[in-house]
């Protein structure tokens, strides 16, 4: 008899150990970008709602691109006034610099398949390594060898096509001797093997690309243009460019990220107040944009993530605002 009483006792402890569960490994989502604020940079995170603003790390003004490695619960990020590649855990917890020499200014990172991508927009490089920063190569020597604009630099931001297996990167010169007005900045789209094989520019001279982002999935290509002040994608071989935000304003967009299990485009822009800037969402057609959070400096770089069965450490929860 009480062989099965402990039997019908432990069937509900089961399904409630089971229920809790799924419930603390449920599907999270949160927003990492790089915060430039006066003299001094933030690592910090974000609800996609806009809600728990988190400071993870102050950096310093020199922080750029942001990487985000979810299965190790690893932040990358590039600073170009240190000259390095950085890395902490989601709880802003033991940093390290994992490349650190033969950098000028590395501008963006990006991450795929245990590797971490990198640009130097300085030596126009384009580097790779292993996540520790060892077996460390140049994949993409002269990324602005196919233009023919003047002062031609990379443009600093990478984007990767998880299932295609492919690069992009921007570009950014003149199309004069002097970059004399806002209509002479010009830039490409340019596409390689993760080896940095088969160079290809994808988009030529629509405007000035800065901030990319890959839909591998509907097979798109999004960008902030900061120079003509608009939000734009096109298909994966250049084809169909539409603008999907027309800023205004001289409110540059700058960074960019995708949500693609939700169907949304976020973007960072200047706003109204000198210095503060306002985090925006809308759909990937470009339809009801929305403002998420204002009152940051500049977001250099952003990511979203989603994790599965696991969470960022969120045991210190705290609004900020510098």
């Amino acid at each position: 008899m009480k062989r099965n009483m402990m039997k019908t006792f432990a069937i509900p402890v089961l399904v409630s150990i089971l229920f809790v569960a799924q419930t603390v490994y449920a599907d999270h989502e949160r927003l990492f970008f790089v915060n430039i604020v006066s003299a001094d940079g933030f690592i910090e995170r974000l609800n996609p709602n806009g809600a728990e603003l988190k400071s993870l790390l102050s950096t310093g003004d020199g922080a750029r691109g942001i990487a985000v490695d979810p299965v190790n619960g690893e932040i990358f990020w590039s600073d170009v006034k240190r000259r390095v590649i950085s890395k902490i855990n989601f709880n802003g917890k033991n940093q390290k610099d994992i490349v650190t020499t033969k950098l000028d200014f590395p501008a963006d990172v990006d991450i795929e398949n245990g590797k971490i991508y990198w640009s130097d927009q300085s030596k126009n490089q384009i580097g790779r390594a292993n996540l520790d920063g060892t077996n460390r190569v140049f994949i993409v020597p002269l990324p602005c060898s196919l233009n023919v604009g003047f002062f031609c630099t990379a443009g600093g931001n990478l984007a990767i096509d998880s299932v295609k297996k492919k690069l992009y990167w921007t570009t950014a010169y003149c199309s004069d001797n002097s970059c004399s007005t806002p209509s002479s900045y010009l830039g490409d789209i340019v596409r390689s093997g993760l080896d940095g094989s088969n160079i290809k520019i994808v988009v030529t001279a629509v405007g000035r690309p800065s901030s990319i982002q890959i839909d591998p999935v509907e097979k798109k290509i999004y960008w902030t243009d900061y120079v003509n002040d608009v939000v734009r994608r096109c298909n994966l071989d250049g084809t169909e460019v539409e603008d999907l935000f027309a800023v205004g304003k001289n409110n540059n967009p700058n960074s960019l990220a995708l949500d693609l299990k939700n169907g949304y485009v976020y973007w960072d822009q200047d706003g109204d107040i000198p210095n503060r800037s306002c985090l925006k969402r809308m759909r990937l057609n470009g339809k009801d944009p929305e403002t998420i959070r204002c009152g940051f400096g500049n977001l250099a770089d952003i990511e979203f993530v989603q994790f599965h069965n696991q969470r960022p450490d969120d045991s210190e929860q705290a609004d900020t605002i510098h």
